[in-house]
């Protein structure tokens, strides 16, 4: 698990969604953990994404977690990858946040 140094964003969607569903439609590699978490390589980064309210398939609420840098990109931005990664996965799954 990630470290209390590690960066970590937290979302809250308006109705419940699919996190995996959201994922493949995204087509973002991941890989299932258990029913709440997963996974995810986005943009060469390791992330884990963990349901906070319900499970995976059917949840409002979600941290994710940033895990390990892009071997290719070391100097990314921890911050910017999250909320890129969250942005993206909220725009396929056409849920407002809350």
């Amino acid at each position: 698990m990630a470290g209390e140094d590690e960066p970590v964003q937290h979302c809250t969607l308006t109705e419940s969604v699919d996190l995996l569903e959201a994922l493949a439609t995204a087509e973002i590699e991941h890989l299932d953990v258990d029913e709440h978490r997963t996974i995810v390589i986005y943009r060469q980064s390791i992330l884990m994404v963990i349901a906070t309210e319900g499970q995976a398939t059917a949840t409002r609420e979600f941290d994710v977690e940033f895990w390990k840098e892009s071997p290719e990109d070391p100097a990314q931005n921890p911050e910017q990858i999250l909320a890129a990664f969250i942005d993206e996965l909220v725009a396929v799954t056409d849920t407002p946040r809350h």
